[in-house]
């Protein structure tokens, strides 16, 4: 229901304050949250992010958002969760609740086996 409901209050948010986006623009903003979701509740173990140009300084500041993030949001249940953000990890540092990676360590990472994911 998220899916639905918050991109369709983004673009009446961004219609009213006059930042009109035609369909197509909708579209593709819609469907780079939608790619973002799928990617950050797959489950996957790699260190990996959703594109943004930002991300060099959000890593920089260590409030970037990897797919284990979110993952270690579901592991512990609501009551007793943590790291909350689905796009960054900002407020999540605000406000105390940025849990330790434990995969996605810079440590653990090899950077010379990628993960792609092909356009087509």
């Amino acid at each position: 229901m998220e899916i639905v409901i918050v991109p369709f209050l983004t673009f009446v948010t961004l219609w009213a304050v006059g930042l009109k986006l035609n369909f197509y623009e909708w579209w593709m903003c819609f469907e780079y949250v939608t790619y973002s979701e799928i990617f950050g509740h797959s489950g996957l173990r790699i260190y990996g992010y959703v594109p943004s140009p930002i991300t060099p300084l959000l890593a920089y500041l260590d409030m970037e958002l990897v797919l284990e993030d979110h993952d270690l949001h579901h592991r512990r249940g609501w009551k007793k969760s943590f790291n909350y953000g689905k796009q960054t990890r900002v407020w999540d540092r605000l406000f105390g609740t940025c849990a330790d990676r434990i995969e996605a360590k810079a440590d653990n990472v090899d950077y010379s086996k990628p993960a792609t994911m092909p356009l087509f």
